[in-house]
């Protein structure tokens, strides 16, 4: 059997948590086994007992509808409606819009909001809904709020100085940092070199941006990202320095790395006292 180290970094996804159909897939996202008890307890919290549930119509779906019910039902937190959404988000949403609830869940793809836009109440949602709330067609007013949960993560050493300082010029083989100033900060290209810039405003700086165009923070999806690459990065240096201190043998020359040396790595890895301190629980199989 051929082994290809495999790393994800979107939603955690129960099918590819199977380790005999996926011996190499890693998920860097954290699982949502606490989701369900968290979005209650908040219902709770503030006593709304009488709430609807959009909620997409696919496995992972289905697995958080299961979750919430039983949570709703042992703290006495009754469903106004449940609505599943299809892929091609056909819904009644006058269901929404005319029901007697203040406070919707909503779990999974959020493409079918647009429909829903102008209701009046307040959502509890996942961090990754945040990206539909920046949106240019999306208004948020003193009667419409926004709950959301995020898994934690740290804060990464140096990030937020490197962001409020690069600029095109500090990496110019970067096509879209380059396009991204050309079209936010109305630059030039050079009639002499299509990929130096000019005419741009000095010390022009991503902190200029507009949260709905560049969000300086560090989001869940992009931590889980750094992760990946860590973890890689990391295996990998230990690979090569395993192979360093070893005797070659027979007529090899340099130091050759196998999917299956940085796989047996990893695993070893992640059970040791560093990688559950430094990595925990960002990277699951």
């Amino acid at each position: 059997m051929f082994f290809s180290l495999q790393l994800t970094f979107g939603p955690f996804d129960h099918k590819l948590s199977d380790p005999v159909q996926f011996p190499s897939l890693y998920q860097m996202a954290p699982k949502d086994t606490s989701l369900a008890l968290g979005m209650v307890s908040l219902l709770l919290h503030f006593h709304w007992t009488w709430v609807g549930l959009l909620i997409s119509e696919d496995h992972k779906g289905i697995q958080i509808l299961s979750d919430l019910r039983g949570e709703m039902e042992q703290n006495e937190v009754c469903a106004a409606f449940v609505e599943m959404i299809p892929e091609n988000h056909v819904f009644n949403h006058h269901l929404v819009t005319e029901s007697s609830a203040n406070v919707i869940i909503i779990y999974g793809d959020t493409k079918f909001l647009k429909d829903l836009i102008m209701w009046q109440g307040i959502w509890v949602t996942k961090s990754q809904w945040q990206d539909v709330s920046k949106g240019k067609n999306f208004m948020l007013d003193s009667s419409h709020g926004t709950l959301m949960f995020s898994h934690h993560h740290g804060e990464i050493p140096g990030f937020t100085n490197f962001i409020s300082t690069v600029n095109p010029s500090k990496y110019p083989e970067d096509v879209y940092l380059a396009r991204l100033w050309y079209y936010s900060f109305h630059c030039s290209f050079s009639q002499l070199d299509c990929n130096i810039l000019e005419n741009c405003p000095l010390n022009a700086s991503l902190e200029w941006l507009p949260e709905s165009t560049f969000d300086m923070a560090m989001s869940e999806e992009s931590y889980n990202v750094y992760n990946a690459v860590y973890a890689v990065a990391h295996t990998l240096h230990e690979v090569l320095l395993h192979q360093a201190d070893t005797p070659k043998m027979g007529n090899g020359d340099g130091l050759l790395v196998s999917p299956w040396q940085v796989i047996s790595l990893l695993n070893f890895l992640m059970n040791t006292p560093w990688w559950l301190k430094n990595m925990n629980p960002f990277l699951t199989t």
